[in-house]
């Protein structure tokens, strides 16, 4: 019951929403460049198959059911709140997970100790390097 509630209202909401920001802003005065605010990019809905590029700062955050996205490149995190997503993503840094039977799969990371940040809530869950 709890599972078709959380379809339907993600159902209902049905919106993919990509929210970006620009990647560097330029200070020519004294030649510095300073690192813009981190994008997020949001998937909500049931069902979507969807391909995502990123090029390093992002924080891609999918919300919903039976999702499959794939994230080429790099990104900060992979944010999942919803039942049995799947997530393929080339290299990321954080991964967290609030829900029932989501798969996240990633090939590298890119922190510091070479260790990804992970935090999972629900049930049956898993990340897996590939």
């Amino acid at each position: 019951m709890k599972k078709r509630m959380i379809a339907l209202s993600v159902l209902c909401l049905g919106i993919i929403t990509v929210a970006t920001a620009s990647e560097l802003i330029s200070n020519k005065k004294n030649n510095t460049i300073t690192q813009a605010q981190p994008t997020e990019i949001v998937i909500e809905g049931v069902g979507i198959s969807q391909k995502v590029e990123a090029t390093g700062n992002e924080t891609i955050r999918i919300e919903g059911t039976n999702n499959k996205i794939t994230i080429t490149g790099s990104c900060n995190a992979v944010k999942i709140e919803g039942v049995d997503n799947v997530v393929t993503v080339d290299d990321v840094k954080s991964i967290s997970i609030e829900g029932t039977g989501n798969k996240v799969n990633y090939k590298k990371t890119s922190t510091a100790d070479g260790k990804v940040i992970t935090a999972v809530a629900g049930v049956n869950n898993k990340i897996t390097k590939i």
